[in-house]
């Protein structure tokens, strides 16, 4: 069940602040994402690549100052470590808790009145733990989590090409497969909402923002399936602040449709899961528009 490892990577390209947020369409578009598996250790290795754009009229509030004409290309590996206990405390029910580490590559322009500005970096982002509680009944897996994104990522007043949020985050997630192993059929959903604490150094609070993430995965034989997923962000609260009071409050959305195939490789009691995915973004609001790709490499120690 190393597919069912969910990755709390941070991700960089919403509305809110610097037009970033803790979730791009499709990051946690997972099979089995409502599966806790066995008691053991398990890792994952994820490879994300995001480049976007935003028209040059739109102008965004990034780390305490007004940008406009944003362009941003991001490429981040996040290394997670899973860990089930062996506790069961109720029946059917298990925990797990989880560590991601991510180390972020970015590169943005941007407009300052009549000159361009371009900055880059490669640097630490900003660490997610937290717990998860899973339980099942028959084909039906549940589980209920909480990500905690903690500001350790680089971060710097002004900067364009800041790798940190500067803002704790806290995301509680619900998620449900129905997994129909005859058939070789996975159905899974993921809902989350991002709730962050204000930017104290530029007194800007990014509102709530809320995701969707639903795949549907057929397996054509043992070692390999495909699919289709879909994903929707949509920022339920407006952002707070004199700059987002001068933009209007500037509340995002984003919509993503994308193929993704899964092969297993290695031996069946300690398999090595690999999924690819495109998530093409559209019906962007008050964010950057542009594709994502993720390569998830997991297993079990």
């Amino acid at each position: 069940m190393v597919a069912a490892l969910t990755v709390a990577g941070s991700g960089h390209a919403n509305a809110t602040e610097a037009v970033a947020g803790r979730y791009i369409p499709g990051a946690f578009a997972i099979p089995g994402a409502g599966i806790v598996p066995p008691p053991g250790l398990y890792w994952n290795a994820a490879t994300s690549f995001y480049h976007g754009t935003l028209g040059a009229d739109v102008q965004v509030p990034v780390a305490g100052e007004i940008r406009a004409g944003l362009e941003a290309t991001i490429l981040a590996e996040t290394f997670t470590g899973l860990w089930v206990p062996n506790v069961e405390i109720a029946p059917g029910t298990s925990l797990a808790l989880t560590l991601s580490v991510p180390v972020q590559y970015l590169d943005a322009e941007a407009s300052v009145g009549r000159f361009d500005v371009e900055a880059d970096q490669v640097a630490l982002g900003d660490i997610a733990f937290g717990p998860r509680l899973g339980w099942h009944s028959g084909p039906h897996f549940f589980s209920l989590g909480l990500n905690v994104f903690a500001p350790t990522g680089k971060w710097e007043e002004g900067a364009l090409d800041n790798i940190g949020l500067n803002y704790w985050s806290f995301s509680p997630t619900v998620a449900y497969t129905y997994l129909d192993v005859p058939h070789g059929l996975d159905l899974s959903l993921n809902a989350g909402i991002d709730i962050n604490t204000k930017d104290r150094d530029t007194d800007y609070y990014s509102g709530a923002l809320a995701h969707l993430d639903a795949v549907a995965m057929k397996t054509f034989t043992e070692r390999f399936s495909a699919g289709i997923f879909g994903s929707v962000l949509y920022q339920v609260e407006s952002d707070e602040g004199g700059i987002a009071d001068r933009l209007g409050g500037f509340k995002g959305r984003s919509y993503s449709v994308g193929p993704m195939v899964k092969f297993d490789f290695g031996p069946k009691e300690k398999p090595i899961a690999v999924s690819l995915s495109w998530a093409p973004e559209f019906g962007v609001e008050n964010r950057t528009e542009g594709n994502a790709v993720y390569l998830s490499v997991a297993g079990k120690f």
